[in-house]
């Protein structure tokens, strides 16, 4: 029964595979279908669904804006080699058969987490062409920061389940007026990067406050550290350390922040020191 399930998820698996191929060899006219079962509901699981919306918004939206497309050419056929790659030889063992249900039960989730990670890459791209060529509208809401951070930690202890970690938050009752949307991808991304590049039972600190007209958030944390000869380079887009590769990152995560930051009219700074920790301090006019 699970060798029928797996052969009728390969098949959309190579579809999205080709799709991917044709945009990074520069047709952004690729779609990748999403068949419905007659009560409407998507046949694939939710990690592939959620490729297919993320790719298709992120063609569309390339074809029609040729200076886009430019720079995104310059990137996305070296990023999207791996994933793809990957993808596409766990589907071709699942195609051959001889698998244990076990096996192809490990097969299957291989394919699920490089779905996500190229769901998220091509999320991110989208993300990062809007940013750079001004395509976002930024808006003026009452914010909350404390409880978005707060919304943060406990999203992010979901993603990371096997990951403990001490939280420290000072910045009670802080309320501001900026862009929630946009303040909300800053701390996913910073927070993320302090419990992913942190060890066990580590401690990571928080702390929000209002100081001459500007929001002052900084989150440090007990992890890796960054060298300083590596340092100067991390909002780079597509800059990746040996300890990003490792752990599967796309190298556009702090180069979102700091657009988004630059976006708002303020500014991000990075303190590091290998195997001592990482300091991120970001200042928005409020």
């Amino acid at each position: 029964m699970l060798w029928f399930g797996a052969i009728h998820l390969t098949k959309p698996i190579g579809e999205m595979t080709e799709a991917v191929k044709r945009v990074a060899s520069g047709d952004f006219t690729a779609h990748i279908n999403r068949r419905e079962h007659k009560n409407g509901e998507y046949e694939y699981t939710n990690e592939i669904d959620e490729l297919a919306r993320n790719f298709n918004t992120m063609a569309a939206e390339l074809n029609g804006m040729d200076y886009m497309r430019k720079d995104f050419m310059s990137n996305v056929s070296h990023e999207v080699k791996t994933p793809v790659a990957a993808i596409t030889g766990f589907t071709e063992i699942l195609m051959d058969g001889g698998l244990s249900p076990e096996e192809q039960q490990e097969y299957l989730q291989l394919v699920n987490k490089e779905s996500l990670r190229l769901s998220r890459l091509c999320e991110n791209m989208l993300r990062m062409s809007r940013l750079d060529y001004q395509q976002i509208v930024v808006k003026r809401d009452n914010v909350r920061v404390d409880e978005q951070i707060r919304k943060c930690i406990i999203m992010l202890s979901e993603k990371w389940p096997d990951k403990y970690r001490n939280y420290e938050v000072e910045c009670d009752n802080l309320l501001v007026k900026s862009d929630a949307d946009l303040l909300m991808q800053i701390w996913v991304n910073l927070i993320d990067n302090a419990i992913k590049y942190s060890g066990e039972g580590s401690s990571i600190w928080i702390n929000g406050k209002i100081v001459s007209g500007q929001l002052l958030v900084t989150i440090k944390d007990e992890g890796e550290g960054i060298s300083l000869q590596k340092l100067p380079k991390i909002f780079e887009k597509f800059y990746q350390c040996e300890e990003s590769h490792k752990k599967q990152g796309n190298g556009l995560g702090l180069s979102i922040v700091k657009r988004i930051t630059e976006l708002l009219g303020g500014s991000i700074t990075c303190m590091s020191e290998e195997n001592k920790g990482t300091l991120m301090e970001v200042k928005i006019p409020v």
